[in-house]
């Protein structure tokens, strides 16, 4: 049986967003009389006096994509290696008990209807099966979300993590977004990393993920570790994504970090702003830290 439940792009959509990323580096470099830095640094593009930008562009971005090695070895990022442990080394394993568990629900939704799947509670579910690893893992992935999430109540915690998710520390200097709701012409924002750290840390606060609502599946809330902000118009709304991936065996247990391009920008266009050109807006320190 072939379990198709894809929340990840397809590799031909992730690998023209690598391509647009690139493009995105080319244009502002050149903007800045600067140039692209190879690799997969957190640092896009180095200007002449050798300041160092982080480059996003597009509706979301991916911060990062880690494997339990570099959450491990990392200096903040290291609490979030519970999230990558909640599930078993063994791919296959994990694969069988989740189409075993899948298989049922479908099943039950055939001969019993969709509303009926939607009542089936997971423990029914469970005391049918018998021990899975498929949902023990996700028992224990709340848990330990829900742990995490209380230590990035700390400020001093949730920026050190903001610092090392979005500059890697002290590798980068400015961060540079490309404004996607501008359509006629390249409109790339500047704001220093000090500025995108306070307003960060300040303004957003940890929440876990409510439980999905696919009767097909088992829906358990706190799956993701999310960091929120309130809107000015009072609704809360959720500015980052944290969550194992597990779709597939290349990409089990790798931990990604995805970024709202628009929600960040609804933060830090609050800042003080100043028009370069009709290309280079700064705001905040960047106005009088940036220079062509």
């Amino acid at each position: 049986m072939t379990i198709n439940r894809r929340r990840a792009p397809s590799s031909k959509i992730s690998s023209e967003k690598k391509k647009d990323g690139h493009k995105n580096e080319v244009i502002f470099a050149s903007l800045i009389k600067g140039e692209v830095i190879k690799g997969t640094q957190k640092g896009d593009v180095k200007d002449s006096f050798n300041n160092s930008y982080s480059v996003k562009g597009g509706k979301k971005w991916q911060i990062f994509l880690y494997t339990r090695k570099r959450i491990k070895e990392s200096i903040y990022l290291n609490i979030l290696q519970p999230c990558i442990d909640s599930f078993p080394n063994d791919y296959e394993k994990y694969l069988k008990d989740r189409v075993t568990c899948i298989s049922f629900k479908e099943k039950y939704i055939l001969e019993n209807g969709r509303e009926a799947g939607k009542l089936l509670s997971n423990e029914k579910v469970i005391k049918k099966l018998g021990e899975n690893v498929y949902f023990s893992s996700k028992i224990l992935l709340n848990k330990n979300n829900i742990i995490i999430s209380k230590k990035l109540l700390d400020k001093e915690v949730l920026k050190n993590f903001y610092n090392e998710a979005l500059f890697n520390n002290n590798e980068v200097k400015f961060l540079t977004i490309k404004d996607n709701r501008i359509k006629d012409r390249n409109v790339f924002k500047i704001f220093t990393k000090d500025d995108v750290l306070n307003i960060l840390t300040e303004k957003t606060f940890p929440q876990i993920s409510k439980a999905g609502r696919v009767p097909e599946d088992l829906n358990i809330e706190g799956q993701k570790i999310l960091l929120c902000y309130k809107k000015d118009n009072g609704i809360f709304k959720n500015i980052v994504e944290i969550e194992v991936r597990n779709e597939s065996e290349d990409k089990y247990r790798l931990l990604r970090f995805n970024m709202y391009s628009k929600d960040a920008l609804d933060l830090l266009e609050k800042l003080p702003k100043k028009l370069i050109n009709n290309s280079i807006i700064t705001y905040g320190d960047a106005n009088d830290k940036f220079s062509l």
